[in-house]
């Protein structure tokens, strides 16, 4: 027996004390040992007359919140499931792409608008405008010249034909 917000008591079965139709909403993502869920704020209203009651009813289940990137690729909030105490971190069943959290520097040999004129790692190369905040400043010599330069160090580098 679970009563809503607006006083109308739902007969069903639970998860967990949860009602089961709320549970049947929500978005959840497989981690490595266990899982984790994301509610709508929609949903969260329709069961839950305000944030406390909410956050109490997940915590007595046997959730935890954590705000972590580490699932989506985005900031935002998530509530684990812990089957056991000794989870050790928020860590996704496979990682999310690499586009969402490791930057690319693109090079180029040739010219192109929007293309600066770098000495990167002992070459002259063109790079992307934008992208050169990625890249970590280091003196290089080239053409037999000491230059102020840069390196792409462990970046990801896509070079344009």
């Amino acid at each position: 027996m679970f009563n809503l917000p607006d006083g109308t008591a739902i007969n069903e079965p639970d998860v967990n004390g949860l009602p089961l139709s709320f549970v049947d909403k929500w978005k959840e993502y497989p981690t490595k040992r266990t899982f984790a869920v994301s509610v709508s704020k929609e949903v969260r209203r329709a069961y839950y007359a305000n944030d406390a009651q909410f956050s109490n009813a997940m915590k007595e289940a046997g959730y935890i919140p954590v705000r972590t990137r580490k699932i989506t690729g985005k900031k935002d909030s998530f509530w684990i499931y812990r089957v056991t105490g000794n989870d050790k971190g928020v860590c996704p069943e496979e990682p999310s792409c690499d586009k969402a959290c490791s930057p690319i520097v693109q090079l180029s040999n040739k010219e192109m608008k929007g293309f600066k004129r770098l000495a990167v790692d002992s070459k002259w190369l063109f790079v992307y405008a934008d992208h050169v905040r990625f890249l970590t400043k280091k003196r290089h010599r080239v053409d037999g010249v000491r230059v102020q330069g840069y390196t792409a160090g462990s970046l990801k580098v896509e070079v344009l034909a």
